[in-house]
């Protein structure tokens, strides 16, 4: 009777070869190159140009918010002026109540709504800024022979280290500003 010990395990079958992996020299490389992420949206002028849309959207959203905050803030307190001057009869309290309810409802409301349309605007932007820069760097690493770009931002430590000679930050900034710049000269 034979026995097999535990370090007589059979070998699993070995995979055919990938060329993605191998190469007639032996194991491939990878080529791999990272672009910052804080650089990029300093930069990168399709992000300043909708920034600034963008914060003009939200003042506007403000002021409107303001405008119709204030225009119930005043209808509020000419209630609660009301209510407590003495004036007001018993029997128009309940009404009054009401109102004052529905006031502070249609106040929060505003803002709420504001508040989501400004939200659901700034992720169409990141969507459309994630759609463009993705189908930049694919476009770019074919060209580059570069089988993956990483985003490195110092506050993110997911690189602990990452040597310069493979930082395409730059050159990535002045393609995609030149691709925009062509795209807002009607070019495209």
């Amino acid at each position: 009777r034979t026995s097999k010990s535990k370090m007589d395990v059979e070998a699993p079958e070995l995979l055919p070869q990938n060329s993605a992996f191998t190469s007639a020299d032996g194991p491939k490389g990878a080529v791999m190159a990272y672009v910052n992420g804080d650089s990029l949206n300093a930069k990168y002028k399709f992000i300043v140009d909708k920034s600034k849309v963008l914060e003009q959207k939200y003042k506007q959203a403000e002021l409107n918010v303001q405008k119709e905050y204030n225009a119930r803030k005043v209808q509020v307190d000419q209630l609660m002026a009301y209510a407590q001057g003495g004036e007001m009869k018993d029997s128009e309290a309940p009404e009054v109540e009401a109102k004052l309810l529905q006031l502070q409802n249609e106040m929060q409301n505003i803002e709420a709504q504001a508040s989501k349309a400004v939200m659901e605007r700034e992720a169409e932007l990141q969507n459309e800024l994630m759609d463009r820069v993705s189908v930049f760097m694919n476009n770019y690493a074919k060209t580059k022979g570069i089988d993956y770009i990483v985003n490195y931002q110092p506050t993110t430590n997911f690189i602990l280290y990452g040597n310069n000679a493979y930082d395409v930050t730059s050159e990535v900034i002045a393609l995609l500003n030149a691709e925009y710049e062509k795209e807002q000269a009607g070019g495209k």
